[in-house]
């Protein structure tokens, strides 16, 4: 016996990867699962969640990974708190159609049967009304019957797939996946996706505007055990776009367009902004070394931005050169405020179990007292920054030593002003200039060779 598991889609929320490793552990017979599946059928692209074949047919399993109370209409499913949601029963029988008329035409007469899967249990789930609510399971030994026996099998007397038909079929349906389709999330169409930590960044395209490319950052929730933790959670993944929203427009901020909950889960988030294009200033200054004008242009940007935030009390708290953004056009954008301290923002960033990630960009007071920030806490910020464009260190996770800005082929009052941005200790950290209007000033004025 074994069990093949192929990934289409490179991130499964946490309800999909609980399912696919209990049918990894449990499963009888060979079978193989697809996982996040996405079958072209114009002019609509279908998301699966899991795909499990094995010598009965196709199975397309619909992954629920809902918190509390759910009772099932014929034509809805009602959430406590949540509102009413679309049958999923109706939904994956209808893709199990779809997928039926697919295999039909390139590879024969194959059952294709869609059931609902329950990642978290059917304790909470209220049946009565629904008369199909049979093909909803949860991960226990009913789903394995299901799909081990013969209950389900769209035409019940066909006879079994050939032992080798499993395997060859999942490759059918993978070269497909990976030839025609293209992958939809939270109603944009994926371009390119990246891992930048706790969050996945998604460049996509918006169907409503064609050519306009927007940026999605995908948020998963760590496992929580209540409601309200996932409240608080979610609070602080929307932290970002709260705190662009607060702080309102500036030429050089990202903007932000909406902000979106997974249709399949309540552990997963994007977050749609605006596409900068361009390249990050990470990436520019590992490209090579920035002379001393461009630098101050940059910085002067990136202040100014600040300083407008800074008049509305939002404080980003973990500024880094990943979270500043130079357009194709030349322009500097500053983005990334999931760390930002916001008025009547009093929600710890301890719920979500995640801290800013500054490394030697984070101001030594936040490290010690994530809570502990004002405006000279930026001013670290941006002095790190210009300390990578200045000194250029080998990786992320590199010191900051002042004492290498004196070798620097940088202009005294240059070389001045970033020190004392640089001043560490909490006590200490008055010696700093006050405000980023102050440090914008005095970067306006080496723009002007007056320093």
């Amino acid at each position: 016996m074994s069990v093949n598991v192929i990934c289409c889609g490179q991130h499964p929320h946490i309800g999909e990867t609980l399912t696919v490793n209990y049918l990894r552990e449990n499963l009888r017979g060979d079978a193989a699962i697809i996982v996040n599946y996405y079958l072209p059928d114009p002019p609509e692209t279908l998301e699966i969640d899991l795909v499990v074949i094995n010598r009965n047919g196709v199975y397309l399993l619909e992954v629920k990974h809902w918190m509390g109370a759910i009772t099932a209409y014929p034509a809805y499913w009602v959430r406590r708190d949540r509102g009413r949601w679309g049958n999923p029963i109706s939904s994956v029988e209808h893709k199990a159609r779809v997928m039926h008329s697919f295999l039909y035409k390139n590879w024969g007469d194959v059952s294709a049967v869609g059931l609902v899967v329950l990642s978290k249990g059917r304790s909470a789930f209220d049946d009565s009304k629904d008369p199909n609510a049979h093909k909803v399971f949860g991960l226990d030994e009913t789903l394995i019957d299901a799909l081990t026996g013969r209950q389900y099998v769209f035409k019940p007397k066909r006879l079994r797939l050939p032992r080798h038909d499993p395997d060859r079929l999942s490759r059918v349906l993978v070269q497909k996946c990976e030839t025609d389709i293209e992958q939809w999330i939270a109603g944009y169409r994926a371009l390119s996706q990246q891992s930048r930590g706790h969050y996945i960044d998604i460049q996509a395209e918006d169907p409503e505007f064609p050519g306009r490319i927007v940026r999605i950052k995908q948020y998963d929730v760590p496992e929580i055990g209540s409601q309200k933790e996932l409240e608080k959670a979610v609070s602080c993944f929307k932290r970002d776009m709260a705190a662009l929203l607060a702080a309102g427009p500036h030429p050089n901020l990202l903007i932000p367009y909406g902000f979106h909950r997974d249709g399949s889960s309540d552990e997963r988030y994007y977050l749609v902004m605006e596409w900068t294009g361009g390249k990050t200033l990470a990436e520019r200054i590992a490209a090579g070394p920035i002379p001393p004008a461009e630098q101050v242009r940059i910085l002067r940007k990136v202040a100014g931005a600040l300083m407008h935030c800074h008049e509305q009390r939002v404080i980003h708290r973990n500024l880094t050169p990943h979270a500043i953004y130079l357009t194709d056009d030349g322009e500097v954008k500053v983005g990334d405020f999931d760390f930002a301290k916001m008025p009547a923002v009093t929600l710890s960033l301890s719920s979500t179990g995640i801290f800013p990630t500054g490394g030697r960009h984070l101001a030594p007071e936040v490290d010690l007292d994530v809570h502990d920030a004002d405006e000279r806490a930026d001013i670290y910020s941006l002095g790190a920054v210009w300390y990578d464009m200045v000194c250029c260190p080998d990786a992320d996770d590199d010191p900051l030593e002042v004492e290498r800005i004196a070798k620097t082929q940088l202009p005294g009052g240059s070389r001045s002003l970033l020190e004392s941005m640089l001043v560490k200790g909490r006590e200490e950290r008055r010696k700093r200039l006050g405000s980023m209007a102050q440090v914008k000033k005095r970067l306006d004025k080496l723009a002007k060779g007056q320093a």
